[in-house]
Protein backbone atom coordinates (compact mmCIF):
# COMPACT_ATOMS: atom_id res chain seq x y z
CA UNK A 1 0.00 0.00 0.00
CA UNK A 2 1.35 3.38 -1.04
CA UNK A 3 0.13 6.35 0.99
CA UNK A 4 -0.01 9.94 -0.21
CA UNK A 5 0.02 12.84 2.21
CA UNK A 6 -0.20 16.63 1.85
CA UNK A 7 2.36 19.33 2.70
CA UNK A 8 1.60 22.34 4.90
CA UNK A 9 2.47 26.03 4.78
CA UNK A 10 3.87 26.12 8.31
CA UNK A 11 7.43 25.06 9.15
CA UNK A 12 9.22 23.92 12.28
CA UNK A 13 12.23 26.21 12.90
CA UNK A 14 13.80 23.53 15.12
CA UNK A 15 13.76 20.82 12.44
CA UNK A 16 16.83 18.72 11.70
CA UNK A 17 18.90 19.66 8.66
CA UNK A 18 19.86 16.99 6.13
CA UNK A 19 21.81 16.56 2.91
CA UNK A 20 19.13 14.30 1.40
CA UNK A 21 17.71 15.62 -1.86
CA UNK A 22 14.28 15.16 -3.39
CA UNK A 23 13.89 12.87 -6.41
CA UNK A 24 12.87 15.59 -8.87
CA UNK A 25 15.46 18.13 -7.78
CA UNK A 26 16.25 19.34 -11.31
CA UNK A 27 12.58 20.06 -12.03
CA UNK A 28 12.29 21.95 -8.75
CA UNK A 29 15.37 23.99 -9.62
CA UNK A 30 13.90 25.00 -12.97
CA UNK A 31 10.63 26.08 -11.29
CA UNK A 32 12.57 28.14 -8.74
CA UNK A 33 14.56 29.87 -11.48
CA UNK A 34 11.33 30.80 -13.23
CA UNK A 35 9.88 32.18 -9.99
CA UNK A 36 13.02 34.25 -9.45
CA UNK A 37 12.13 36.20 -12.61
CA UNK A 38 8.83 37.39 -11.09
CA UNK A 39 8.79 41.00 -9.95
CA UNK A 40 8.54 41.32 -6.17
CA UNK A 41 5.51 43.59 -6.57
CA UNK A 42 3.65 40.67 -8.17
CA UNK A 43 4.34 38.15 -5.40
CA UNK A 44 1.24 39.05 -3.39
CA UNK A 45 -1.09 38.25 -6.28
CA UNK A 46 0.91 35.35 -7.71
CA UNK A 47 1.17 33.45 -4.42
CA UNK A 48 -2.02 34.83 -2.83
CA UNK A 49 -0.07 36.29 0.07
CA UNK A 50 -0.89 38.72 2.83
CA UNK A 51 1.26 41.86 2.86
CA UNK A 52 3.39 40.65 5.77
CA UNK A 53 4.44 37.46 3.92
CA UNK A 54 5.68 39.02 0.67
CA UNK A 55 9.23 39.68 1.92
CA UNK A 56 9.47 36.23 3.49
CA UNK A 57 8.40 34.34 0.37
CA UNK A 58 10.54 36.56 -1.87
CA UNK A 59 13.55 35.65 0.31
CA UNK A 60 12.65 31.94 0.19
CA UNK A 61 13.16 31.91 -3.56
CA UNK A 62 15.97 34.41 -3.95
CA UNK A 63 18.05 32.63 -1.32
CA UNK A 64 16.91 29.18 -2.37
CA UNK A 65 20.30 27.88 -3.50
CA UNK A 66 22.00 28.75 -0.19
CA UNK A 67 19.17 27.79 2.18
CA UNK A 68 19.50 24.64 4.29
CA UNK A 69 17.52 21.48 3.62
CA UNK A 70 15.37 20.12 6.44
CA UNK A 71 13.96 16.62 6.95
CA UNK A 72 10.48 16.91 5.46
CA UNK A 73 8.40 15.14 8.11
CA UNK A 74 10.23 17.07 10.83
CA UNK A 75 9.98 20.40 9.00
CA UNK A 76 6.26 20.58 8.20
CA UNK A 77 4.25 21.92 11.13
CA UNK A 78 0.57 21.84 10.10
CA UNK A 79 -2.21 20.07 12.00
CA UNK A 80 -1.70 16.71 10.28
CA UNK A 81 2.01 16.66 11.16
CA UNK A 82 1.40 17.74 14.75
CA UNK A 83 -1.07 14.86 15.14
CA UNK A 84 1.40 12.43 13.55
CA UNK A 85 4.28 13.45 15.88
CA UNK A 86 7.26 12.35 13.80
CA UNK A 87 9.84 12.87 16.55
CA UNK A 88 8.39 10.04 18.64
CA UNK A 89 9.10 7.42 15.95
CA UNK A 90 11.87 4.88 16.42
CA UNK A 91 14.22 3.97 13.56
CA UNK A 92 12.13 0.99 12.45
CA UNK A 93 8.99 3.10 12.14
CA UNK A 94 10.88 5.86 10.34
CA UNK A 95 12.04 3.28 7.81
CA UNK A 96 8.46 2.07 7.25
CA UNK A 97 7.32 5.70 6.91
CA UNK A 98 10.01 6.53 4.37
CA UNK A 99 9.33 3.39 2.33
CA UNK A 100 5.55 3.79 2.08
CA UNK A 101 4.54 7.44 2.38
CA UNK A 102 4.88 10.18 -0.23
CA UNK A 103 4.03 13.86 0.06
CA UNK A 104 2.53 15.26 -3.15
CA UNK A 105 3.77 18.80 -3.62
CA UNK A 106 3.55 21.68 -6.12
CA UNK A 107 7.26 22.59 -5.91
CA UNK A 108 8.93 19.23 -5.26
CA UNK A 109 6.49 16.87 -6.98
CA UNK A 110 6.98 13.83 -4.76
CA UNK A 111 8.69 14.07 -1.36
CA UNK A 112 9.76 11.10 0.73
CA UNK A 113 9.47 11.73 4.49
CA UNK A 114 13.24 11.78 5.06
CA UNK A 115 13.99 13.93 1.99
CA UNK A 116 15.46 17.36 2.56
CA UNK A 117 13.34 20.36 1.59
CA UNK A 118 13.98 24.09 1.74
CA UNK A 119 11.52 26.76 2.88
CA UNK A 120 9.07 27.71 0.12
CA UNK A 121 5.49 28.68 -0.61
CA UNK A 122 3.55 27.09 -3.47
CA UNK A 123 0.37 25.13 -4.02
CA UNK A 124 -1.50 23.49 -6.87
CA UNK A 125 -3.80 26.48 -7.37
CA UNK A 126 -0.95 28.24 -9.19
CA UNK A 127 -1.00 28.20 -12.97
CA UNK A 128 0.86 25.34 -14.67
CA UNK A 129 1.76 23.56 -11.41
CA UNK A 130 -0.53 20.58 -12.06
CA UNK A 131 0.51 20.26 -15.69
CA UNK A 132 4.20 20.24 -14.69
CA UNK A 133 3.79 17.41 -12.21
CA UNK A 134 0.85 15.16 -13.09
CA UNK A 135 2.62 12.88 -15.60
CA UNK A 136 5.83 12.78 -13.56
CA UNK A 137 3.94 11.77 -10.41
CA UNK A 138 1.95 9.02 -12.12
CA UNK A 139 4.98 7.71 -14.03
CA UNK A 140 6.93 7.56 -10.76
CA UNK A 141 4.29 5.41 -9.05
CA UNK A 142 3.99 3.19 -12.12
CA UNK A 143 7.77 2.70 -12.19
CA UNK A 144 7.77 1.36 -8.62
CA UNK A 145 4.95 -1.07 -9.33
CA UNK A 146 2.34 0.72 -7.25
CA UNK A 147 -1.20 -0.63 -7.54
CA UNK A 148 -3.04 0.49 -4.41
CA UNK A 149 -2.84 4.11 -3.26
CA UNK A 150 -4.40 5.39 -0.05
CA UNK A 151 -4.93 9.14 -0.07
CA UNK A 152 -4.66 10.88 3.28
CA UNK A 153 -4.74 14.21 1.47
CA UNK A 154 -7.44 16.51 0.14
CA UNK A 155 -8.78 16.34 -3.42
CA UNK A 156 -6.34 19.06 -4.48
CA UNK A 157 -3.63 16.40 -4.20
CA UNK A 158 -5.46 13.13 -4.92
CA UNK A 159 -6.80 14.64 -8.16
CA UNK A 160 -3.32 14.29 -9.63
CA UNK A 161 -3.48 10.49 -9.37
CA UNK A 162 -4.72 8.77 -12.54
CA UNK A 163 -7.56 6.52 -11.38
CA UNK A 164 -7.36 4.48 -14.59
CA UNK A 165 -3.87 3.33 -13.57
CA UNK A 166 -4.22 2.87 -9.82
CA UNK A 167 -6.75 1.76 -7.23
CA UNK A 168 -7.10 5.07 -5.40
CA UNK A 169 -8.81 5.03 -2.01
CA UNK A 170 -9.70 8.42 -0.56
CA UNK A 171 -10.25 8.92 3.17
CA UNK A 172 -12.47 11.58 4.73
CA UNK A 173 -13.56 12.28 8.30
CA UNK A 174 -17.15 13.39 8.82
CA UNK A 175 -18.62 14.88 11.98
CA UNK A 176 -22.35 14.64 12.62
CA UNK A 177 -24.18 16.84 15.10
CA UNK A 178 -27.95 17.17 15.43
CA UNK A 179 -28.42 15.15 12.24
CA UNK A 180 -26.16 17.50 10.23
CA UNK A 181 -23.03 15.81 8.89
CA UNK A 182 -20.08 17.65 7.38
CA UNK A 183 -16.35 17.51 6.80
CA UNK A 184 -14.58 19.95 9.11
CA UNK A 185 -11.24 20.96 7.64
CA UNK A 186 -9.16 21.13 10.83
CA UNK A 187 -10.54 17.81 12.11
CA UNK A 188 -9.77 16.15 8.76
CA UNK A 189 -6.19 17.39 8.90
CA UNK A 190 -5.72 16.21 12.47
CA UNK A 191 -7.30 12.83 11.86
CA UNK A 192 -5.29 12.17 8.70
CA UNK A 193 -2.18 12.56 10.82
CA UNK A 194 -3.66 10.38 13.55
CA UNK A 195 -4.64 7.64 11.07
CA UNK A 196 -1.21 7.75 9.41
CA UNK A 197 0.42 7.33 12.81
CA UNK A 198 -1.82 4.30 13.47
CA UNK A 199 -0.84 2.81 10.08
CA UNK A 200 2.87 3.29 10.82
CA UNK A 201 2.61 2.00 14.41
CA UNK A 202 0.74 -1.11 13.25
CA UNK A 203 2.88 -1.64 10.13
CA UNK A 204 -0.21 -2.01 7.94
CA UNK A 205 0.28 -3.20 4.36
CA UNK A 206 -3.15 -2.84 2.72
CA UNK A 207 -6.33 -0.77 2.77
CA UNK A 208 -8.36 -3.69 4.10
CA UNK A 209 -6.41 -3.53 7.38
CA UNK A 210 -7.48 0.02 8.24
CA UNK A 211 -9.11 0.20 11.68
CA UNK A 212 -12.88 -0.04 12.01
CA UNK A 213 -12.84 2.70 14.65
CA UNK A 214 -10.38 5.44 15.49
CA UNK A 215 -10.84 8.29 17.99
CA UNK A 216 -14.61 7.83 17.94
CA UNK A 217 -14.90 7.77 14.13
CA UNK A 218 -16.48 4.64 12.62
CA UNK A 219 -15.36 3.42 9.18
CA UNK A 220 -17.92 3.36 6.37
CA UNK A 221 -16.91 2.16 2.91
CA UNK A 222 -18.58 3.17 -0.34
CA UNK A 223 -16.55 1.71 -3.21
CA UNK A 224 -13.17 3.41 -3.01
CA UNK A 225 -14.40 6.18 -0.74
CA UNK A 226 -13.54 5.50 2.90
CA UNK A 227 -15.45 7.71 5.31
CA UNK A 228 -14.82 7.77 9.02
CA UNK A 229 -17.97 9.12 10.65
CA UNK A 230 -18.40 10.44 14.19
CA UNK A 231 -21.99 10.82 15.34
CA UNK A 232 -23.04 13.10 18.17
CA UNK A 233 -24.20 10.98 21.09
CA UNK A 234 -27.50 12.24 22.47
Amino acid sequence: MTIIFAPTKLFNPQAQTTENKTMFDTVTTSIVKEIQTINKADYKTHFKLSDNLVDTVFDYYHNFESNNRFTAFDYYLGESFKAFNYNELDDKKRTYLNDNVYIIDALYGVIKPLDGIKPYRMDFTLKQSKSVWKDLINDFFLSKGTKQILSLASKEFSALIDKTKFDLYEVSFIDCKEDVCKKISVFNKQMRGTLLRYIVDQNLSDVESLPHKINGYIKEINGQKINYVKKDLK
